[in-house]
């Protein structure tokens, strides 16, 4: 069985693998789907069942712990308790399965406060399919809500840094502007490195213009940072609002 299991978790996240609940197709109540773009996963998209998840994903996505994703992966079949005392079994396909850097996995369902309050027995469930994922997959079980994933100012940060995830079409000296936050020395401002780089800002040749024209909003040294930070190599305070004036720092041993 132990084998069993540790083949079901690899296939999940197998690039044939296909969720097993299709949302936004009529099969399924629960809100309206939001299709959330993500590279871990191989079909490039999670059709997230709700705001909430979709929130939830934001976190996933620029996590650099987490590897892999899988959107409703499995379905388990887990013994519960119809009244307190008898036995029953249930059926449930959590949200999503979080591949992380260790090869752990985390199975999460997102499911807003309200309806846990409104839900009886809820708790119940979410104990008898935390044991269930422990005692069969060795794996963790959780379920979040507006309480973890809406916390601000960090969750604005992540979206911040998710908008400046990297992309097939960049430019070339964004290479360049990574290569230079890697040789700096932290803590430093982003402020500090971007006003000693001379290509910080992007400019565009309008047709007929003689001259290029600057984008004074964009800055190659910021969307940098933000791209190492998703990817584990320098670590921001997203407990405060993330500016030019943020502190970069090395990622902890």
């Amino acid at each position: 069985m132990a084998d069993a299991n540790a083949a079901l978790l690899e296939a999940i996240f197998a690039d044939r693998h296909k969720p097993l609940r299709q949302i936004g197709h009529g099969m399924y109540g629960r809100g309206h789907a939001i299709s959330f773009p993500t590279n871990k996963v191989p079909s490039g998209v999670v059709r997230a069942h709700s705001a909430l998840m979709a929130d939830g994903l934001l976190h996933l996505d620029t996590d650099p712990n987490v590897t892999q994703l899988s959107a409703y992966p499995l379905e388990v079949v887990y013994w519960s308790t119809k009244d307190g005392k008898t036995p029953e079994k249930r059926d449930h396909i959590p949200d999503i399965a979080a591949k992380l850097r260790d090869d752990s996995v985390v199975f999460i369902d997102y499911v807003p406060w309200n309806e846990q309050l409104d839900t009886r027995f809820f708790w119940r469930r979410v104990a008898e399919r935390a044991r269930h994922f422990r005692e069969e997959f060795d794996c963790v079980y959780v379920v979040h809500d507006e309480r973890s994933i809406r916390i601000e100012p960090r969750l604005s940060n992540l979206r911040l840094m998710w908008t400046h995830r990297a992309r097939r079409t960049e430019p070339a000296s964004l290479t360049h502007a990574r290569q230079i936050i890697r040789q700096a020395k932290l803590p430093v401002a982003i402020r500090t490195i971007s006003d000693k780089a001379d290509f910080a800002r992007q400019a565009i040749l309008w047709e007929g213009d003689d001259a290029p024209t600057l984008l004074e909003e964009t800055n190659l040294i910021f969307t940098a940072v933000m791209q190492l930070a998703m990817r584990g190599e320098v670590r921001l305070d997203l407990g405060k609002p993330l500016t030019l004036d943020s502190m970069i720092y090395e990622v902890a041993a």
